[in-house]
C-alpha cells in the first residue's frame, strides 16, 4: 500500500509539474504576442511618425526649392548693387564707404562674398567711395542652361558655362543658401 500511495503522489506531482510547465509555456507565448503586438502597435506609430517627418521635410524642400527666377533675381540684384550709379569723376552717388556698400550686400549675400568684390572694384579716398573703371566679372547668364547641383537640405550650387567676347569660355559657379527664411549668394567662383 505504502508503493501505490508513493505512486500516487508521483503521478500527482508530476500532473501538478505537467499543468504548471504547460501554463508557463501559453503565459510566454500570450506575453510574447502581447510584446510582438505592442511592438507593432509601437512601429506602426513610429513609422506615421517617420512618415509624418518625411512630409514635413518634402514639404519644406518644395517650399523653399530655389527657382530659376530667383536665381535671376538675387544673381541681378548682386550685380546691380555691384555696378554702382556714378559721377563723371567714377564717385559712387549713394554710398560714401565700402562698408555702408557691404551693408547693402548683405541683402543678397555674405559679407565674406561681398568683400572680395567691394575690394577688387572700389575705393575709398577722402571719405568718398570710388568705382575703379574696369569690366565687370563674368556673371550668370540667365538664357543659358545651368546645372543645379542641391548639397543638403539648403544648400544649392548653380553651375553655368558662358562665352563671351571679353572673357572667351568660363564656367561660373554660385552657391546659393537657405538661410533665416530666403535664398543666399554664400560662394561665388570663375574658372
Amino acid at each position: 500500500m505504502s508503493v501505490k500511495k508513493s505512486t500516487k503522489y508521483v503521478s500527482l506531482a508530476v500532473g501538478i509539474a505537467f499543468v504548471m510547465s504547460v501554463s508557463s509555456v501559453m503565459l510566454h507565448l500570450d506575453s510574447e504576442h502581447s510584446v510582438s503586438a505592442n511592438k507593432s502597435s509601437e512601429d506602426h506609430h513610429l513609422s506615421q511618425t517617420i512618415d509624418s517627418k518625411d512630409r514635413t521635410i518634402d514639404n519644406e524642400r518644395f517650399t523653399h526649392e530655389l527657382s530659376h527666377d530667383q536665381i535671376v533675381s538675387l544673381t541681378d540684384q548682386f550685380m546691380e548693387t555691384l555696378v554702382q550709379e556714378t559721377n563723371e569723376r567714377n564717385q559712387v552717388i549713394h554710398f560714401d564707404t565700402k562698408s555702408v556698400l557691404l551693408e547693402e550686400f548683405k541683402k543678397i549675400t555674405t559679407k565674406e562674398v561681398a568683400a572680395d568684390y567691394v575690394e577688387f572694384y572700389f575705393t575709398e579716398k577722402n571719405g568718398e567711395l570710388y568705382i575703379k573703371p574696369t569690366e565687370t566679372p563674368p556673371w550668370f547668364n540667365e538664357n543659358s542652361d545651368y546645372d543645379m547641383i542641391h548639397e543638403g537640405n539648403h544648400t544649392v550650387k548653380v553651375i553655368q558655362e558662358n562665352t563671351t567676347d571679353l572673357y572667351g569660355t568660363y564656367t561660373i559657379m554660385i552657391e546659393f543658401k537657405w538661410k533665416d527664411g530666403q535664398w543666399r549668394i554664400t560662394g561665388i567662383s570663375h574658372q
